[in-house]
């Protein structure tokens, strides 16, 4: 498992939290694995309690499941939660997508181009992890721009399912679609064309499921 460093005035509940969810979305913890209340806790430095209670939490998304007398276990890939997921990001950020294509400025497109920019650097590296940091650093920016931030956090409660799907994704080597995809949706903010924006997002996301009978022959055991 790999371990993030505690941020500052983060809550020992939230660091848990973050801890275990960045390391079942990154398949550290992979889909049917046990999971060890008290290595977790010796590992992050914690009591079992905010470990236990992060657990719980996770549980109410579907992502973990506790097992009575048994201890906590990584849920396999189920993918009709990743469908739902991918329906209610796609709902929400269609619209933030073409809010902020009416209000992005010229800082905002320059930092988006260099987003993308690093995107395409790391790809080429095959570091998957900086990757991914910075494709879904390209769609919180959208929500920023919007103005939308509780929208964003309320989406990332749903969207573990569907980013660990992304995750393994990567692994079948989609990044440079998805950099090309990105680019189209800079194209049509940086012209205010923002139906275009809007499509282009909802074909972006579509496109998740393309891969998906080739993720399936590939990691079979990780899905429900």
């Amino acid at each position: 498992m790999r371990i993030l460093e505690k941020k500052y005035k983060e809550t020992n509940h939230d660091y848990a939290f973050r801890v275990i969810k960045e390391n079942i979305v990154d398949l550290e913890l992979q889909p049917g694995s046990m999971i060890s209340e008290q290595e977790i806790a010796s590992m992050l430095d914690l009591s079992r309690t905010p470990v236990h209670e992060a657990l719980q939490e996770l549980a109410k998304t579907k992502i973990v499941e506790i097992l009575p007398q048994r201890g906590s276990l990584v849920s396999l890939i189920d993918m009709n939660l990743v469908e739902e997921s991918c329906f209610i990001r796609a709902t929400i950020e269609s619209a933030v997508t073409e809010l902020a294509c009416k209000k992005a400025e010229s800082k905002d497109i320059d930092a988006l181009e260099e987003n993308i920019v690093l995107q395409e650097f790391y790809y080429t590296k095959q570091n998957y992890d900086k990757f991914m940091e910075y494709d879904n650093a390209f769609h919180k920016a959208m929500y920023e721009i919007a103005g939308r931030m509780l929208s964003y956090y309320t989406v990332q409660l749903m969207n573990i399912h569907h980013n660990r799907f992304r995750t393994l994704g990567l692994h079948i080597s989609n990044a440079a679609r998805i950099v090309s995809e990105h680019r189209t949706i800079l194209a049509a903010v940086k012209q205010h064309d923002c139906e275009k924006a809007k499509k282009e997002f909802l074909q972006h996301i579509n496109r998740t499921f393309i891969d998906e009978k080739e993720i399936r022959q590939k990691y079979p055991a990780y899905f429900k």
